[in-house]
């Protein structure tokens, strides 16, 4: 059984119990055991008299140690020459932490009790019950005067966003997969929950309950983030069934080692981003958001409580949102922009990429993931714990 999705069932249900944080009762922790055990200018980079974060530092003293920012972050999600040219200006050093899934941050937060880290990526469902642990400190919006740029669009009507975040980039999860070993068009979510014999053993599910839960109650007609238990139980029946089809639960590399470009997986559940990534690797990849929708996805950067460094962390989000930085991580990264005036420095062929920026029907059909009650929680952690194993 995979350590970190069991740990993260003890995680969430500690994050559902609100502020308190008070643990799950005896009986739950009894369940929870048995489960356990079974850039620079010469790229483009806006320069500090460029940058629209009003006041550069001022001038350090050479001998003086940089200040440390300590961002935990998705592998590989920020344009690197942007940290560098932040690094060089600001006298100070970006260490870059990594979690692989969302499920691993979570964990993270709650055995460090929200410590250890200045500038964080979260996602809107994680707002709320960051806000009630106490985990995350507002922005002071008078450091970040960037946020001018920011579309509200990702910001109203996402509880926690105005005071506490600032969206970053934006995408959606869906299918992609080899067109040249998948014999048939994939258009529906149906067509991967109940595969075909041939590609037995070459499925990729992605490793965060949410997601495969939340595929397979749209996949039945239900809403990505359904709390009857019924309804959740009839996806479970599709995972359960889907099983055997399964290489495994993870992730996609966006490298050559990756094994959808190897030919060894054929299909899988990804984001739009990372799926463009791997298709200027082999073009026989395809990727789609179904008929049915997906998930549509926030990334939201957020400081954390006890940062040892708010006013650089503060400085840090405003010099990500400097248009011409923005714009770099979003090209770099091929995930759309939430900062409007970065957006008018993207080439046309990119803003024009439907992978990139989805038509209004795929946006109408796809959901943002929201926060669940506990019971339901419960429910999906117990249910994925002994299907992953």
């Amino acid at each position: 059984m995979n350590p970190a999705s069991i740990r993260v069932g003890l995680s969430w249900l500690k994050l559902s119990r609100g502020s308190g944080g008070a643990l799950a009762s005896w009986p739950e922790l009894c369940l929870l055991g048995l489960l356990t055990m079974l850039w620079p200018a010469s790229n483009g980079l806006a320069q500090p008299d460029q940058a629209e974060d009003r006041g550069s530092p001022d001038p350090v003293e050479e001998k003086a140690p940089p200040r440390e920012l300590v961002f935990y972050n998705w592998t590989a999600y920020v344009d690197q020459d942007v940290v560098k040219a932040f690094e060089r200006t600001y006298h100070a050093r970006v260490m870059q932490r990594y979690f692989q899934s969302a499920d691993e941050r979570d964990e993270t937060l709650m055995r460090n009790k929200g410590k250890g880290f200045d500038v964080l990526m979260v996602t809107a469902a994680d707002l709320p019950p960051y806000i009630q642990h106490g985990w995350l400190q507002p922005l002071d919006k008078a450091a970040i005067p960037n946020l001018v740029h920011v579309d509200r669009r990702w910001i109203d009507g996402f509880e926690g966003a105005d005071d506490y975040a600032a969206p970053y980039l934006w995408g959606t999860t869906g299918l992609v997969w080899r067109s040249d070993l998948i014999d048939e068009p994939l258009h529906r979510w149906r067509q991967y929950y109940a595969p075909q014999e041939a590609w037995k053993g070459h499925l990729m599910v992605l490793n965060q309950y949410r997601v495969a839960f939340g595929m397979a109650l749209k996949t039945l007609g239900y809403s990505f983030n359904s709390t009857e238990p019924a309804e959740i139980e009839e996806a479970a029946r599709l995972l359960r069934a889907q099983k055997p089809f399964v290489q495994n639960y993870g992730y996609f590399k966006t490298d050559a080692n990756s094994g959808i470009v190897s030919g060894e997986t054929w299909i899988g559940q990804t984001w739009n981003g990372d799926a463009l990534l791997l298709m200027e690797r082999n073009p026989a990849i395809r990727y789609r958001v179904p008929e049915e929708g997906g998930e549509l996805m926030i990334d939201y950067l957020v400081i954390g409580a006890k940062a040892r460094e708010p006013e650089l962390a503060n400085a840090f989000i405003n010099w990500l949102h400097t248009p011409a930085h923005a714009a770099a991580c979003a090209k770099s990264l091929r995930f759309a922009t939430t900062n409007l005036t970065a957006k008018t420095l993207l080439p046309e062929d990119f803003l024009n990429n439907p992978v990139i920026y989805p038509p209004p029907e795929v946006l109408e059909r796809s959901e943002v993931q929201k926060p669940l009650p506990a019971e339901i929680q419960r429910q999906m952690i117990g249910i994925w714990a002994q299907l992953i194993n």
